[in-house]
C-alpha cells in the first residue's frame, strides 16, 4: 500500500518533490502515441497550480467492501466441497449415497467441540459410494494438471479395508487415491493430492467408495484447490489484487448484525476456531496418507475446528447459506496483507439488524453479559490482529499468540474498526458510546496497541441520514455526537469516531451530489472524518450499466477532492453470482461463475481511481463553462474533475469524467511545475450508456496510451468517458 509522504513546508511541496520540476523539459515528447495540441477555443481551461497544496488526502481513500452476500464466501473459498461437515439444515444436502445409509449425529463422539455434527455410515455393499458435486450455486470445477488436496476425518468403529477418493468428470475417474483403514476408536485424518487429468466446469464430483461393509464415522470432508492464494481462489483473488485497494472492509454489512436472537451473527472467534473456553487451543490428531504412512499433527484454527453460523442472507428454502468459515477472519487478514491493503473489520455492537429484525433486538452476548461481551470481542480482535505475544498485558499476549500459532508472527495492518452497521437509534448510540469509553480506557493503559485504532460509528442506510449542507440535513451520528458533547460525554465531535455513510442511490442522485463533502467543516472543534462504507448507483433495472459507472466516477471526483474529510470509501457489494436469480443483491462490482469473472464497467471505474490515487490536492480551477447535461430530471455539468499529486513519483494526476453526449475540448495548464513532456492516459469510453459487460464480451474496458504534453496542452474528453491523465514531471 502506498504510504502518504508528508514532506510539506509552509503549504508548498518540498524541494525534493514539486519544486524540482523546474529543471524538466517544457517541450512535448514527440515520441508519444498522441500529441496534446493546445486548443485555440477550448470549452474550458483547467488550471493546476501544482506548488499550491490545498489538502492532504487519506492514503487509504479508495478500497473495497467484501461481504458474504450472494454466496460470495463460497466463491472465495478454496475448498470445493459443500456441506463437508454435515451442518446444513438438511444435514445430508449435497451428498448422494449409494449402497449405504447416512445418519448425521451431534454431540458425543464429535470430532471437535466446535463441530458437533458428524455422519455415521452403515455400509452394506462393496459398491457403496458417497458423492459430492460442490455448491448448488457454484458447482465443482477442475483444471487439467492442477492438484487438489483431498482430506477427510474417519473413525472406523467396525470397519477394516480401504476407502478411495476419486475425482470424476462426466462419471469418469480423472484422479484417485486409496487409503488403508484399520479399526480405530479415534478420528484419523486421511489426506492425499489428486491431480486432475482433464479440465471441466460441469459434471464434476468427488466420490468416496469403500471396499467392505461395516460402520464408519465421517466428518470435515475437504477438496482444496492449489489455485489459491491465502485460502482465496486465484481467479477471484487476482481481480481483487488488480484493483490495488488501499483497504478491505469485511465481513459485512448486515452479516455482522444477525437476525433475531438466533445464531446468524458473524462471530470472528468462531471463524478462527476459538473454543468454548475462549481459547484457540491446539488440535492434535493422527494423519494418514495414501501410502499408509501416519504422523501426529497439531494445528491451530483449521477449518475443521470452526463453528459455523447461519448467514443472515439465508432467504431461500432451496439453497442453504451458512457461514462455514472456510474463509474466516484469519483469511480476510491474509487477503488484506497479500494485496497490500489495510484491514477494516466490522463487529457487532450487541444489537441485531434493525432493518431485518423490526428495529433490532438487544443480543445477550457470548456469556450473557450483553454489550460488555461484544466490547470484549472487539478488544480481543485488536489484540489478535496487532498484538505482541511477548506483551506484559496478558490478554494482548494471549490473542497475539493465537495469531502466531495460526502461522502469522507479525501483526496485521489495521487502523480502523467498525462497530455496528446501518444502526442509528438512541439504543445503538448508547451502546456504541460504551465501546468508545472502553477503547479510551484501553488506550490509556496500552497506548501502543489501542492508540492506533479508530472506531467507526454507524448511520442509517440512506443518503438523508448523512449531513448535507445543501439540504440542511444534520446527519444521524453527527447529531448524536453533538448531543454527547453538550452533555459533557465527549470533548468534541471527532471523539465519536469516523462516521459511516451508506447510500445506494440512482445515477441521477450521484451526478447531482458530487459536491456533498465540499461544505463539511475543517475546523478542529466541529470537523469529523467520514467513511463512505457502502455506495453504488442502482437503477430500476438493477444491473450494472455504463450509465451507473459514469455517475459513480463523477461522484468519486468529489470524494477525492475532499479526501481530507473522507478517509475511506468503498463501492458495495463486491461479488455476485453470474446466475443473477440466486443473488440477494442485484447490482455488484463483479459476477462469478465456478471458473471465471465478469468485470463490470463499475469495476473498471474503481480500478482507475484506486490505481491512480495521489497524496495531495493542489489548487486547481476549472474556468466557467455552460456545458450541462440532463440525467433524468437532473441538470448537472457534463464535466467533472479532480486533481491530485503523487508525492513519490511527482506525477500530477488529472481525472476527468464527461457524463454528456458531446465531446469536451479542454486545455490543461500546469503552473508551479514543469512537465516532462509526456503523460500516461487511461480511458474508459462507450457511446451506449446502457452497455453492460458480460463474460467474454466487454463493452467497456480500459484503453491506454501516451500523450505528448507541454505546460499547457489540449485534451478531448470524449462523450461518456472517464479519463486519467498522469502528467510526468520527472
Amino acid at each position: 500500500m502506498k504510504k502518504l509522504v508528508t514532506a510539506l513546508l509552509s503549504g508548498v511541496l518540498a524541494a525534493g518533490s514539486l519544486l524540482s520540476f523546474a529543471a524538466c523539459s517544457e517541450g512535448a515528447d514527440p515520441t508519444a502515441d498522441r500529441q496534446g495540441d493546445k486548443f485555440a477555443s477550448p470549452a474550458a481551461t483547467l488550471t493546476v497550480r501544482a506548488n499550491r497544496e490545498q489538502r492532504t488526502i487519506s492514503d487509504e481513500l479508495f478500497g473495497v467492501f467484501l461481504e458474504d452476500i450472494n454466496y460470495a464466501g463460497y466463491a472465495l473459498d478454496d475448498d470445493l466441497i459443500a456441506n463437508g461437515s454435515f451442518t446444513y439444515r438438511d444435514p445430508v444436502d449435497r451428498w448422494e449415497a449409494v449402497g449405504l445409509n447416512v445418519q448425521v449425529t451431534e454431540g458425543e463422539g464429535a470430532l471437535h467441540e466446535n463441530n458437533p455434527a458428524f455422519a455415521e455410515l452403515e455400509i452394506y455393499t462393496t459398491e457403496a459410494t458417497l458423492e459430492n458435486a460442490g455448491y448448488s450455486v457454484l458447482p465443482m470445477a477442475i483444471t487439467a494438471g492442477e492438484t487438489y488436496t483431498f482430506s477427510a476425518f474417519l473413525r472406523a468403529e467396525d470397519y477394516e479395508g480401504t476407502f478411495t477418493a476419486q475425482l470424476l468428470s462426466g462419471g469418469e475417474c480423472v484422479a484417485e487415491a486409496t487409503f488403508p483403514v484399520a479399526e480405530s476408536g479415534g478420528w484419523v485424518k486421511y489426506t492425499a493430492p489428486l491431480t486432475a487429468g482433464v479440465t471441466a466446469d460441469e459434471g464434476v464430483t468427488l466420490r468416496l467408495s469403500f471396499s467392505n461393509g461395516g460402520y464408519l464415522s465421517l466428518d470435515s470432508v475437504s477438496l482444496v484447490t492449489s489455485e489459491n492464494t491465502g485460502g482465496i481462489k486465484n481467479y477471484l483473488y487476482e481481480a481483487i489484487e488488480a484493483l490495488s485497494p488501499a483497504f478491505i472492509r469485511f465481513p459485512g454489512g448486515c452479516v455482522v448484525e444477525g437476525k433475531w436472537l438466533g445464531d446468524a451473527v458473524y462471530d470472528w472467534k468462531n471463524s478462527v476456531g476459538v473454543n468454548g473456553q475462549d481459547e484457540l487451543a491446539p488440535f492434535t490428531y493422527t494423519q494418514v496418507d495414501e501410502t499408509g504412512a501416519s504422523a501426529q499433527v497439531t494445528t491451530y484454527g483449521e477449518p475443521a475446528t470452526r463453528k459455523p453460523n447461519t448467514d443472515i442472507w439465508q432467504n431461500s428454502a432451496e439453497i442453504d447459506y451458512e457461514m462455514n468459515y472456510g474463509v474466516g477472519f484469519y483469511e480476510y487478514f491474509l487477503l488484506c496483507e497479500n494485496v497490500g491493503a489495510s484491514a477494516v473489520p466490522v463487529l457487532n455492537v450487541g444489537i441485531s439488524c434493525m432493518i431485518q429484525d423490526g428495529g433490532g433486538s438487544t443480543l445477550p452476548g457470548r456469556y450473557g453479559n450483553g454489550v460488555q461481551d461484544f466490547i470484549n470481542e472487539a478488544l480481543d480482535l485488536v489484540a489478535f490482529a496487532k498484538g505482541d505475544p511477548d506483551s506484559s498485558d496478558a490478554n494482548e499476549a494471549k490473542w497475539a499468540q493465537a495469531r502466531v500459532n495460526m502461522g502469522h508472527p507479525e501483526p496485521f495492518e489495521m487502523n480502523y474498526l467498525g462497530i455496528g452497521n446501518e444502526q442509528w437509534d438512541s439504543r445503538y448510540y448508547g451502546q456504541y458510546l460504551e465501546f468508545v469509553n472502553a477503547f479510551k480506557e484501553a488506550e490509556a493503559s496500552n497506548p501502543d496497541l489501542y492508540g492506533g485504532v479508530e472506531l467507526i460509528v454507524g448511520n442509517g442506510a440512506q443518503f438523508i441520514d448523512c449531513e448535507n449542507t445543501k439540504t440542511g440535513a444534520q446527519g444521524l451520528a453527527r447529531s448524536q455526537a453533538i448531543q454527547y458533547v453538550m452533555m459533557g460525554l465527549l470533548d468534541n465531535i471527532s471523539d465519536f469516531g469516523v462516521q459511516d455513510h451508506h447510500y445506494y442511490m440512482t445515477p441521477e442522485d450521484f451526478y447531482s451530489n458530487t459536491d456533498l463533502y465540499d461544505g463539511y467543516s475543517r475546523e478542529e472543534d466541529t470537523r469529523y472524518d467520514v467513511f463512505v462504507g457502502e455506495y453504488s448507483a442502482n437503477q430500476t433495472t438493477a444491473i450494472n450499466t455504463w450509465y451507473t459507472a459514469l455517475s459513480e466516477a463523477a461522484y468519486m471526483t468529489g470524494i477525492e477532492r475532499n479526501g481530507d474529510v473522507v478517509c475511506l470509501a468503498a463501492y458495495a457489494p463486491m461479488f455476485g453470482s453470474n446466475d443473477r436469480g440466486v443473488n440477494q443483491w442485484a447490482a455488484d462490482m463483479m459476477y462469478y461463475t465456478n471458473t471465471a469473472l465478469s468485470l463490470t464497467p463499475n469495476y473498471y471505474v474503481q480500478q482507475l481511481f484506486m490505481n491512480n490515487q495521489g497524496d495531495v490536492v493542489p489548487e486547481a480551477e476549472l474556468s466557467a463553462f455552460e456545458n450541462t447535461a440532463y440525467y433524468g430530471v437532473v441538470e448537472a455539468p457534463a464535466l467533472f474533475q479532480s486533481v491530485t499529486v503523487d508525492n513519490e513519483t511527482g506525477d500530477i494526476i488529472v481525472k476527468l469524467v464527461n457524463g454528456g453526449a458531446t465531446p469536451f475540448d479542454l486545455n490543461i495548464a500546469v503552473k508551479g511545475a514543469s512537465t516532462a513532456g509526456i503523460a500516461h492516459v487511461t480511458t474508459l469510453q462507450c457511446d451506449d450508456t446502457a452497455a453492460v459487460n458480460t463474460l467474454g464480451a466487454e463493452a467497456v474496458s480500459p484503453e491506454r496510451y501516451t500523450l505528448g504534453v507541454a505546460s499547457t496542452f489540449g485534451y478531448t474528453a470524449e462523450a461518456y468517458s472517464v479519463s486519467v491523465i498522469r502528467i510526468s514531471t520527472k
